[in-house]
């Protein structure tokens, strides 16, 4: 079964909705007040008011719930640029993801749900399907207008470069060999300009 389309196939009925985003905020209220790993399916059903059951017809383990919960207070906290300055644009989009990574007790989840996806095939498959898989794809958006427009080069693969400006990040963030400074980003973008930009 595909989680992300378990996970988020629409449900048939307003009440429906209403009740799965209630569970989805108080799963995102636990991740900010406890860990990871101390979460329970339980918990989340008591504190949105829900059953298991319920529960369980969206998502198949907690992990899904969590990490698309997380995702959801991450896309309305942080969109994705769309300045149309290309420059601009990456830059944000480095930066936007730098808030979510090494910043206060959001990275910390951020890094919990790496982690777990190292040891556990259920974290590993939610956060490729729930996390990895949207967010690329709205990433690859930029790349692929930015093309479409003439800005960037005509063969450029928008996966590769989604690939090359990510990759950096998660590196550091799983090796602690540097930070991510303000520097740290223009170097990267403007590294990765020289090989996007269309030749003129």
């Amino acid at each position: 079964m595909n989680i992300l389309t378990h996970a988020s196939k629409g449900p048939g009925r307003p009440r429906d909705e209403e009740v799965r985003k209630r569970i989805l905020n108080s799963a995102a209220q636990l991740l900010e007040d406890l860990c990871f790993e101390d979460i329970t399916v339980d918990a989340i059903a008591e504190a949105s008011g829900a059953g298991k059951a319920t529960i369980y017809r969206w998502w198949p383990n907690k992990a899904a719930v969590l990490i698309e919960a997380f995702r959801e207070r991450i896309a309305q906290e942080l969109p994705f640029p769309d300045s149309g300055d290309f420059r601009n644009d990456i830059r944000q989009l480095l930066q936007n993801f730098t808030e979510i990574i090494y910043k206060g007790r959001r990275g910390k989840v951020f890094r919990a749900f790496i982690s777990g996806a190292q040891a556990d095939p259920e974290i590993a498959k939610a956060f490729r399907e729930i996390w990895i898989r949207p967010r690329r794809a709205e990433a690859k958006k930029l790349f692929e207008r930015l093309i479409a427009e003439g800005i960037a080069d005509a063969g450029l693969d928008p996966d590769l470069a989604v690939e090359l400006v990510f990759s950096p990040l998660y590196y550091r963030l799983l090796t602690g060999w540097g930070e991510i400074t303000p520097e740290y980003l223009d170097q990267l973008v403007d590294t990765a300009l020289k090989g996007y930009l269309a030749r003129k």
